[in-house]
């Protein structure tokens, strides 16, 4: 490690440092990016590290990606920080040091608490609402001290107490969200009745168009549940449904006109719109309703490109029906041979895809796919990734996490492929009978209808 500027003199009122190592680098350099907007390529030396300067920048979360994973930095004017990652436990294993180390590690502790916490939380949902209310409660009201101690302790930024206040506050917002969704002790209307009056009296503290926290993972990941939630309450007064049904029209033409309603700033707004409308078409089956929802969006949407993407996306959807021959692409084995899909099927097949910055989904979706070639023999499986990876990148991700190469392939053209299978979201799974028709373009390997319709397939 090189060693940071220490006096924060030397460094110019807009300007900051951010450097540091890779060990085991999966490629010669990283990305820098702010949103979706990327900032920067910089490149490895030869002892795996690297430096950027930021010049006349807006102060905030940035990302770093080392071509598998990504984690957000905050910086702002006068920092000099360094950070020093393990690519093969990468978040577990990184570490910030120099000036706005203590605000960046404290951010990455309780990023790493938080994802801990989550079977705990997910228990003690279970419970009735006034405990499980008095628990989560707690869990808030002890990370609200310890970093009201840190500060005390530390002379930290208003910035850096607008996240971490955000984080604390969003995640517990968020779990009470879905509390209705992970009690399964009644259907959600009967939930919804029981719970005390002041159940949800914290969204009067919502702020929905947070132009700082736009782009936070805990900030959007709340408000995207959070309407999923105020929708159904909505729908349930003017429906017969009892039970959350993200199929259902109605209810998601009440999604966005609620966030139609409730939001005013463009970007959030209609990245929202964006997101549910694009949901809807990834997990209805029911191509007839498509046009309707994208007409609502149409309106609502003041994003051409988004509304241009859906346009597009509904299009490939309705190529992709049960009955249609799967688009002819071409995919990379692991001996680097090119192969045409469905030269590659020869029985009746699942295929299931995978993201390289997806780990927890990597790793569940082939322990699925392991489990179901157990009990379903009569199917090939066939996992391919949505990287732009060489065979040999892809084998040690897997080998990395335990998987054999078996069946496993990538896309010679990543682009084409997400569009003419529609790929996102990534969790999206084709059946196909051994001719290579489409039998089901919306499995999903985690429903256990998925197992039916494979019996259903095998005794035909």
């Amino acid at each position: 490690m090189f060693s940071c500027k220490k006096d924060k003199k030397t460094l110019e009122d807009h300007t900051a440092f951010f450097g540091g190592e890779i060990i085991n680098p999966s490629t010669n350099y990283i990305i820098i990016f702010k949103s979706s907007e990327i900032i920067d390529t910089v490149y490895l030396d030869s002892n795996n590290r690297f430096k950027y300067t930021f010049n006349d920048f807006e102060p905030g979360l940035f990302s770093f990606y080392d071509g598998k994973e990504s984690q957000s930095f905050l910086i702002q004017p006068q920092d000099s920080i360094m950070v020093r990652v393990n690519t093969v436990e990468f978040d577990e294993s990184l570490v910030f040091n120099g000036i706005g180390e203590k605000e960046n590690n404290y951010l990455m502790d309780l990023f790493l608490e938080t994802e801990k916490q989550e079977q705990e939380i997910l228990k003690i949902s279970q419970l009735e609402p006034k405990e499980f209310e008095t628990k989560l409660s707690k869990i808030r009201d002890a990370k609200l001290e310890k970093l009201s101690k840190f500060n005390r302790k530390h002379k930290t930024t208003k910035l850096f107490n607008t996240y971490a206040k955000a984080n604390i506050n969003y995640n517990y917002y968020y779990s009470k969200e879905a509390y209705p969704f992970i009690n399964y002790s009644e259907n959600e209307e009967a939930i919804f009745n029981k719970l005390p009056s002041d159940f949800f009296d914290f969204r009067s503290e919502i702020d929905y168009n947070n132009e700082t926290l736009k782009d936070y993972r805990p900030y959007v990941s709340f408000l995207r549940f959070h309407f999923n939630n105020i929708a159904l309450q909505e729908h349930f007064k003017h429906s017969k449904d009892d039970t959350y049904n993200n199929q259902s029209l109605d209810y998601n033409l009440d999604k966005l006109t609620l966030i139609e309603q409730k939001v005013s700033d463009t970007f959030i707004k209609n990245r929202l719109l964006y997101y549910n409308m694009i949901k809807f078409i990834n997990a209805s089956k029911s191509v007839d309703d498509y046009d309707t929802l994208l007409k609502s969006f149409q309106a609502k949407s003041t994003n051409n490109e988004q509304k241009f993407k859906a346009t597009k996306l509904v299009n490939s959807y309705k190529l992709l029906k049960p009955g249609q021959i799967i688009p002819d692409l071409m995919v990379i084995d692991k001996n680097e041979e090119a192969k045409h899909l469905k030269d590659i099927i020869n029985k009746p097949t699942i295929i299931y895809f995978w993201d390289a910055m997806d780990r927890y989904h990597l790793k569940v979706s082939h322990e699925r796919a392991k489990d179901l070639q157990k009990k379903y023999p009569e199917f090939d499986i066939i996992a391919i990734s949505i990287n732009a990876l060489s065979s040999r990148e892809q084998a040690e991700i897997l080998q990395r996490n335990n998987f054999n190469l078996n069946n496993e392939y990538h896309f010679e053209n990543v682009e084409k492929a997400i569009e003419l299978l529609s790929l996102k979201p990534v969790n999206k799974v084709f059946i196909v009978d051994k001719n290579a028709v489409i039998v089901n373009p919306k499995a999903n390997m985690f429903d256990v209808m998925m197992e039916t319709e494979l019996l259903g397939l095998i005794n035909k």
